[in-house]
């Protein structure tokens, strides 16, 4: 599965999404954390907008313009501006300029930028996941159906024996305290600050499972989730639980698992309801 590549229209718009993150890599990457967590004002769910957020967004929102003029037409999802048509209302491109804001402003190289296609009004409608990795350079792509890739490379996920190593997202000391007890068998912890690498990590293998402690949002999650999924890795929502009912604005609220092995979800969904308890 995936060696034959994505579609051609999804090959498209992982070659506009590509370019487009180059472009914020060359101009975020050099600020310094000063520079990077300047508030510019605010985005569309009430949080400050800095200026590595307001760089990101700017250079992505006009490759997504320019591809949706050029193939008739999208809508936007943005942790920054909202929903907004661009001359269709599907398919929904969601975007977050940067996953892992708190880790870009204090200098940390641990961020990303998520992007989904997604072909309807729910996450159970996804199309294409694109995430790039701004400390390595990394891209996760994948298409639904079609497979997952690491650097254009197919991406599967590898056998495992248990949760041994696990990343855990949204891990306040307060959550966390109440989580590990859940965690007893599991050798190490990783604290990535990125839920899309962090999903993306599950994919690749590097850990056996992630849980997201606080709520996730659809820009978040959207193509990490997807390109979790279609590496192998066992996805799991909860509250709602189900993909079909979380719909795409950045209103909505819930909370994500991933493992290797789906055998280890329930114990990660049970972490997840301690954390928040």
């Amino acid at each position: 599965m995936g060696d034959a590549g994505p579609s051609p229209a999804t090959a498209r718009w992982f070659g506009r999404l590509a370019k487009a993150c180059e472009q914020v890599a060359a101009e975020a990457l050099p600020l310094s954390p000063a520079q990077r967590r300047e508030v510019t004002g605010s985005g569309a769910g009430g949080d400050p907008t800095t200026r590595i957020d307001r760089i990101a967004e700017d250079v992505l929102l006009a490759a997504i313009s320019a591809g949706a003029e050029a193939d008739g037409g999208v809508a936007v999802v943005s942790e920054e501006v909202g929903s907004k048509a661009l001359g269709a209302d599907t398919p929904v491109i969601v975007v977050d300029p940067i996953d892992g804001s708190l880790n870009a402003k204090r200098g940390l190289p641990w961020f990303s930028s998520s992007i989904a296609i997604v072909d309807g009004p729910r996450m159970s409608d996804i199309r294409a996941g694109y995430v790039h990795d701004f400390a390595t350079g990394n891209v996760f792509t994948a298409e639904a159906g079609g497979g997952a890739w690491l650097n254009g490379q197919p991406l599967r996920s590898p056998d495992s024996d248990g949760l041994r190593v696990v990343a855990l997202e949204g891990a306040e000391p307060a959550r966390l305290a109440r989580a590990l007890p859940h965690l007893g068998a599991t050798r190490r912890l990783r604290l990535i600050g990125s839920l899309a690498l962090s999903l993306c990590a599950t994919a690749a293998g590097w850990v056996d499972g992630m849980a997201g402690l606080g709520a996730a949002r659809t820009v978040d999650v959207a193509a990490g989730m997807l390109i979790a999924r279609e590496a192998g890795a066992a996805v799991s929502f909860i509250d709602p639980d189900d993909p079909a009912e979380i719909g795409l604005g950045i209103e909505e609220r819930f909370w994500v698992a991933a493992a290797l092995r789906a055998d280890d979800l329930p114990l990660l969904r049970e972490t997840i309801a301690a954390a928040d308890a």
